[in-house]
Order: C-alpha cells, then sequence, then structure tokens
C-alpha cells in the first residue's frame, strides 16, 4: 500500500516540474518543447516577468489546443510558461513556433522578443503561420519564458485556439533548417493545389488567345476570366501558408475569387449551350449573392465563423444546380458540348457537396468524420499527395479544355466552309450580272454594281426589244450567301426566258413569282420589270420594291407583294412617258438604307434629291455616307434625234464592280 501511494505523489509531482525544459543536460541542437506548461487565460502584463510565481496555473500540453484540454470555445487572452535550462557554451538560440490561433507575443525573462498577428482593440485579424524566434544572447543558465496568444473570438467555436503544434528550442540556424524543411513538406502536401493553379492558367492563357483571335464569340472570353479566377484563387491561399496575412486577404481574397470564377463558369456554360436556360442562371447568380453575403457577414457583425457554416452549405446546393440543368437541357438539344461536359460536371458537383458536408462536419466538433475526411483529401500519394476531391477537380478542367478545343476546331470548319461558299456565290453572282450593256437605239443605260462585302441578292438584267425598246428587271433577293446567289440564278434565268414570249412586266412578274414558290425554300424578292417602248411609253410592274425616280421624283405605283409569299399576288402595271433627255432612275434599298457611324440612314430624302444625276454618282454617294448593304443603281435616258445614230454603232461595256 506505501508503494502505491508513493507511485502517486510521484505522479502527481512529476508534472508540476515538467515545464522546465533541459538543454544543457540533454545536449542536442534541437529539442522539441512536448511536456507540460504553465496556462492561464485572462491577460497581465506580469506574467511575463521573470521570477513571476506560476506555481498555481494549470498545466496545459503543447500538443494540443486548449479546445482539447478543457477550454472548449474560450476566446481572447492566455499565457503559457515554461522555464529552459540552457548550456553553457552555445551558438545563437531560437525558438520555433509553429503555429498560434490567432495572434501572439513570446517574452524572454520579461522582454518581448517577437509579436506577430493583431491585437484588440485595433489591428487586423492574421492568419499566423510558423516563425522563428531569436533569443537574447545576454543570460543566464536559466531563462523563463511566456508565450502571450490572443485568440479571436469570431473562430472560438469553429478553431481550437492557443499553440497548434509542438514549439521547439534549440540552435537558430537548425531551427531555420527545420522550418524550411516544414515549408518543403507543406508545399509537398499542396501539390495537388498547384495543379490545379497551372491547369487552371492554362484556361487563362488559352481563353484570352482564343477571344483575341474571335472577339466575337464571348464564351472565349468568360473562360479566360475563368481561368484566370480559378488560378489565382488557391495562389492567395497557397502564399498564405508561408506568409502572414490578414484574414480578409487570406479567405477574404480567396473565396471572392472562387466566386468570381463560379459566376464566369456560368457564363461560360450559358453561352456555350446558346444561351439557352437563363432562368437557372439567375438562380446559380442569386445563391452565390447570397455565399458571397453570408462569407462576409460573420467578419462585419462579429458573429461566429461557424455560424454561417451550414448555411453556406444549404446555399451551395441550389447554387451547383443551375449549370447542371442547363447541361441536361442542353444535353436533350443534342448539343454537342453538353454531351461532352455533363459527365465532368456532374462528378464536381457530387464532390462540391461532399466536400461541404464533411467540413461541416468537422467544424461541428464530430471526430468520426476524421478518417474520412483524411480519405477524402489524400486519397492517392503519387507522383504527390492528392484526394477525390482534387481528381474532380482536374476532371472538369480537362473537359472544358477538351470543350473549348473542339468547338473552336468546329468554328474554323464552319468558317472555311462558309468562306468556300461565299467565294462560290459571288462567283455565281459575278457571272450573273452583266458584262455589257446591249445597244438600245434611242435609249442611253448605265448601271453601277457595287457589292458591300458579303454576297448580297442584288440582280438586275437588260434585254433589248426586237420591236425598239428596252426591257429591265431590277431586284433584291432576302439573305446572303449561296442561297441568295441561287435564287438570283433562278429569277434571272426566268426572266430571260420570259422575255421571248413577253414584254408585259405584269406577266413577267406573275410567272417569277410562281417559279420561286415553286422552287425556292423560303425568303422572298423584291422585284421591279420595265418595259420602255421606243417612243418613251413605259410599263412598269412592281413586286415590292423601291420605286423609280424620274426628274428627280419618285413615280407613284399601285405595289403588289413580293414575289414567292403568295401564290395568288397580282402585279397591276401603270404606263408613263419618258420624254427625251429626262432620265429613270431605278436602284435597290443599299441606296436608301446607308448609314453613318452614328446610326443615321441616308433616307428617301436624299436618294430623291440625287436621282437625277449619273448612275455612278448615286451609288458613290450612298457608299460614302457609309454602305452596309449592296449598291445597285441603273439609269435610262431617252435620247435626243441627233444622239441617235451615234448610240447606235457600238454597244457600251457595262460600268466594272466597284469594290
Amino acid at each position: 500500500m506505501r508503494k502505491v501511494f508513493l507511485l502517486v505523489i510521484a505522479a502527481l509531482t512529476l508534472p508540476a516540474c515538467a515545464q522546465v525544459f533541459d538543454m544543457s543536460r540533454d545536449r542536442i541542437p534541437m529539442a522539441p518543447l512536448d511536456g507540460a506548461m504553465r496556462f492561464h487565460t485572462g491577460d497581465d502584463a506580469h506574467w511575463s516577468e521573470p521570477g513571476f510565481d506560476d506555481s498555481t496555473w494549470p498545466l496545459i500540453s503543447s500538443k494540443k489546443s486548449w479546445n482539447e484540454q478543457g477550454y472548449k470555445d474560450y476566446a481572447g487572452f492566455a499565457w503559457y510558461r515554461f522555464a529552459v535550462i540552457l548550456p553553457c557554451d552555445h551558438r545563437q538560440l531560437g525558438l520555433y513556433i509553429p503555429g498560434v490561433k490567432t495572434s501572439y507575443q513570446v517574452f524572454a525573462d520579461g522582454k518581448l522578443i517577437g509579436s506577430f498577428g493583431g491585437f484588440p482593440p485595433r489591428g487586423a485579424v492574421y492568419v499566423v503561420r510558423r516563425h522563428v524566434v531569436l533569443l537574447p544572447r545576454e543570460h543566464g543558465d536559466r531563462m523563463e519564458i511566456a508565450i502571450r496568444v490572443w485568440h479571436w473570438p469570431n473562430w472560438a467555436m469553429a478553431y481550437g485556439g492557443g499553440l497548434t503544434g509542438v514549439p521547439r528550442i534549440g540552435d537558430a540556424e537548425t531551427l531555420n533548417n527545420w522550418a524550411a524543411l516544414q515549408d518543403k513538406a507543406t508545399f509537398w502536401a499542396t501539390s495537388a493545389r498547384n495543379a490545379n493553379a497551372l491547369l487552371c492558367f492554362l484556361y487563362c492563357v488559352s481563353g484570352f488567345v482564343l477571344f483575341r483571335m474571335r472577339p466575337k464569340e464571348q464564351e472565349y472570353l468568360w473562360y479566360g476570366l475563368l481561368g484566370f479566377c480559378f488560378c489565382a484563387s488557391p495562389l492567395v491561399s497557397g502564399y498564405a501558408l508561408f506568409h502572414d496575412l490578414p484574414l480578409m486577404v487570406e479567405s477574404g481574397a480567396g473565396d471572392m475569387l472562387s466566386a468570381a470564377g463560379f459566376f464566369c463558369f456560368v457564363m461560360f456554360t450559358w453561352i456555350l449551350l446558346d444561351r439557352k436556360g437563363t432562368v437557372w442562371v439567375w438562380v446559380s447568380v442569386g445563391c452565390l449573392a447570397l455565399k458571397v453575403l453570408f462569407w462576409t457577414l460573420p467578419p462585419l457583425l462579429g458573429l461566429p465563423v461557424s455560424s454561417g457554416r451550414s448555411i453556406l452549405t444549404l446555399v451551395d446546393l441550389p447554387m451547383t444546380v443551375g449549370p447542371m440543368v442547363m447541361l441536361i437541357q442542353g444535353v436533350r438539344r443534342r448539343n454537342p458540348d453538353a454531351r461532352l461536359l455533363v459527365i465532368p460536371q456532374g462528378l464536381n458537383t457530387l464532390a462540391n457537396w461532399i466536400n461541404d458536408i464533411l467540413l461541416v462536419s468537422l467544424g461541428a466538433g464530430h471526430t468520426w468524420v476524421k478518417p474520412i475526411w483524411a480519405f477524402w483529401s489524400e486519397t492517392f500519394h503519387w507522383p504527390f499527395p492528392f484526394g477525390l476531391y482534387d481528381l474532380s477537380i482536374w476532371i472538369i478542367v480537362l473537359a472544358v479544355l477538351g470543350v473549348v478545343v473542339l468547338r473552336f476546331a468546329r468554328s474554323r470548319h464552319e468558317e472555311d466552309m462558309l468562306k468556300s461558299e461565299m467565294e462560290a456565290a459571288r462567283e455565281v453572282q459575278q457571272v450573273l450580272i452583266p458584262e455589257a450593256i446591249p445597244s438600245v437605239t434611242g435609249f442611253k443605260v448605265e448601271s453601277i454594281y457595287k457589292p458591300a462585302g458579303e454576297v448580297g441578292g442584288d440582280f438586275f438584267q437588260i434585254l433589248a426589244i426586237p420591236e425598239g425598246g428596252v426591257l429591265i428587271v431590277i431586284g433584291d433577293v432576302s439573305g446572303k450567301g449561296m442561297p441568295a446567289a441561287m435564287t438570283v440564278s433562278l429569277l434571272v434565268g426566268t426572266f430571260r426566258t420570259l422575255a421571248h414570249y413577253t414584254q408585259s412586266p405584269s406577266e413577267i412578274l406573275s410567272a417569277m413569282n410562281q417559279r420561286m414558290l415553286a422552287r425556292s425554300r423560303g425568303g422572298f424578292t423584291t422585284c421591279l420589270v420595265v418595259c420602255a417602248e421606243a417612243d418613251g411609253k413605259l410599263t412598269i410592274a412592281n413586286a415590292g420594291h423601291i420605286a423609280p425616280y424620274m426628274n428627280g421624283k419618285e413615280i407613284a405605283l399601285e405595289g403588289g407583294l413580293p414575289l414567292g409569299l403568295a401564290a395568288e399576288a397580282t402585279y397591276p402595271e401603270a404606263t408613263v412617258k419618258l420624254p427625251p433627255d429626262m432620265q429613270l432612275t431605278l436602284l435597290t434599298d443599299g441606296v436608301a438604307e446607308a448609314r453613318k457611324a452614328s446610326g443615321e440612314l441616308f433616307g428617301f430624302e436624299r436618294t430623291a434629291t440625287i436621282s437625277a444625276q449619273a448612275a455612278g454618282a448615286i451609288a458613290q454617294t450612298a457608299a460614302d455616307f457609309g454602305q452596309e448593304d449592296d449598291i445597285t443603281v441603273l439609269t435610262l435616258s431617252r435620247q435626243a434625234e441627233r444622239e441617235k445614230v451615234l448610240a447606235g454603232l457600238e454597244a457600251r461595256p457595262a460600268s466594272p464592280a466597284l469594290t
């Protein structure tokens, strides 16, 4: 019984002196301070003084936070005290502090030798990392060390206060080498984060390069911004692992960059899927705004950090559902990009939910979650440590990169095909534009065709009538490219065939309308046919085209529907007289619809004003104002008797197309 009593006494007295660490006895360059230390909550400047009697203070281990040693949820100031017996002959000594939540100061024999972080009543909250503090050289063989800690109240419920690891004391150079090794170990442990940053950097560069090449395709801009945000976020977090930063920089900047990156991903997905599912964009952006609000409210209102964590998890659910629903809808519409992205995005969404649930469970103090979290965050160890969550990120990153590359290749292929089609259509149209104006006794005919760059649908034909006179058609086919060119080919062929049987403008337009309804695939054509007889009699029929001008005034016509709209459409004829030396001007809407950069239209009033000018002057005036569409101008003048002989000697070539 006496032996048992002596063992109990020994057990009680041994910890009482465990706060004295004897380096002189151990004779090692670096020693862990893993024994018990004196601990007291509160704050008093006298607690740093040497010789202060701390024997009544309770003992606490440096291996655990004070939350785990009976001081759960404690926030505010607290002190650690211990003594060290130093060797007589030694080099510069130091104290290695692996980390403290939240801020701390170190005193050696009452002298402040290190201060890290911010302290109330003023000063920002810092996330403090590992440091080596140099001990004073002037001392005896015993040194009393005190560590004053302040734990931010908003973190108290989520993170335990005090030391976050075992301090070490010893040779300063050895401690610095030890700290460097710890930094390397930390860097290696976070290699997955660095890999994420590298992949997202490729996002950023490729996105901005593609947007520079194709500025009209905004998905590449959002793709580049997405890469920038998701690259900068882990870099900020990685930098904070090795440097003391204010909480709003370390956590706030990283969180805001992540939020901005998710917003860019939502916009990228929306544009990628042809701007379908807009309601889900609003759902995701609205939930994202709530998430940012719950990020910022606890620090601003002084609420515990843990108070918003559960709410953030609930907000994450509908926020991440938005892109998934848009992708599923895209798959139903047979969108090829949605088919490639839906499974990777689904895996990443599931991984985000699991990650949030595990973090909330850890913050709530459920210890059974720790092994699950360890497996989840570090599932694999080659070529560097990474977990299933990191794997889900890499899958979606590579999937999006693949979609962008395939989309760019597809766009280039379509662009090349369109270019080839445009070139073929341009060749067809050039063939259909008359190269020479036929000689028409008694009339002077001029023509100008000025394309706008794209292949449009303007056309015209001029045919001499055997009995004397001329038959003219001018029109504008809706649409661009090869379809418009093929419609022009159909109408020109129909007109030239009909001219052998009839010179009636009404009959010609009716037949062209029926042919267009039978052969074309939608669209319509405005058209005007003029039959000019030798005596100056003009018979005109209009199918929705701009009316002709004579002597600077528009000729009033009863217009019919454009060709290709209704089989029962009729085209009334009007008869007017063209006096000698008077000009009839026919044109397409490219003249009246010319537009300045400011948006001002050329308009019909200006068109009427210049309609008596030569064809080339009219076209050039409209082009100088601001050409947006093809411009075609035809002028027909009845010649005086003295000019008729000269006009019939030879055919004059048509004015060349201007580019």
